[in-house]
């Protein structure tokens, strides 16, 4: 792995926690849930960026405060304190929301009647659909934009959603190729 800051690049990037503090999570694979997955982060020791599956994150001089870009290509989203999804998962979020006209509370009631509660003993509140809903929609616009999608660090959720209105608002789809 090789930072991507311009400035720094190619610049090898190391663990920056002590390995008794690199949190087990667990992570969901489509249906299958594995408890026993590990969030390993990684920090360029020349910029200070930080870098963890789903985003990056720097400090910025402009804002005055650390930024997050949430990585267009990550494979792995982080839906609650300790729970991680794959793009699968994230994707029939979506998915069941705009086709079938889920709600956030149905999709939960559907995955943990189906998978959950039986099977894995990993039962999902709406916070955490709702989250994978907010993560894959927003990398999905970005995808199509081709921009990163660029926050305050540890935004909340809902703080999310009105940054990226914001950001939307700022550009135009008649001006995009293939729009």
């Amino acid at each position: 792995m090789a930072c991507t800051t311009p400035a720094c690049q190619p610049h090898h990037i190391s663990v920056f926690s002590w390995v008794r503090d690199i949190p087990k999570v667990t992570l969901i694979i489509g249906t299958t849930v594995s408890n026993n997955a590990y969030v390993v982060p990684g920090e360029c020791t020349v910029c200070k960026t930080h870098y963890y599956p789903d985003h990056k994150d720097f400090p910025s001089p402009v804002y005055n405060q650390q930024r997050e870009i949430h990585l267009n290509s990550a494979r792995y989203l982080k839906i609650g304190q300790t729970l991680w999804v794959d793009r699968v998962f994230s994707k029939a979020v979506l998915s069941a929301t705009y086709n079938f006209h889920a709600s956030a509370n149905a999709y939960t009631q559907f995955w943990n009647d189906s998978f959950g509660n039986v099977t894995t003993k990993v039962v999902l509140g709406r916070p955490q659909i709702w989250q994978a809903f907010v993560h894959e929609s927003t990398r999905m616009v970005a995808t199509a934009l081709e921009e990163d999608f660029e926050t305050d660090a540890n935004a909340k959720v809902d703080e999310r959603c009105s940054m990226a209105a914001r950001s939307l608002s700022t550009n135009t789809y008649a001006t995009r190729p293939g729009y």
